[in-house]
């Protein structure tokens, strides 16, 4: 099954989407191909250049972008690790749960 195909079946089947949402995963996929592309070039050389590591990350956020505005990529709770915000680093480096004490100047 090709990466459409898996694409579509994650967002609900062929008979549940729009075609706006089928062309958006249309790009998805092709955005996935070109990244892994570059990806392998990468692996091959060893070599990459600022503008070509720019270039990936314009095209994995235009492709996380798509991903987000049809429902397949599921953001993580933000708020989930802010527990380990508010550690000291000595405590938490230490395996403690102390949090970290502001200093302010009056």
């Amino acid at each position: 099954m090709d990466l459409v195909n898996l694409y579509i079946e994650d967002c609900g089947g062929r008979d549940n989407i729009s075609e706006t949402t089928r062309n958006h995963i249309r790009r998805i996929a092709y955005l996935q191909c070109v990244l892994e592309d570059c990806e392998a070039q990468y692996v091959r050389t060893g070599d990459t250049s600022f503008e070509s590591r720019l270039e990936y990350q314009r095209l994995a956020n235009s492709q996380s972008r798509l991903m987000s505005k049809i429902g397949l990529l599921i953001e993580a709770d933000p708020k989930a690790h802010d527990d380990d915000d508010e550690l000291d680093p000595l405590s938490y480096a230490n395996g403690g749960s102390r949090p970290k004490r502001s200093k302010r100047s009056g």
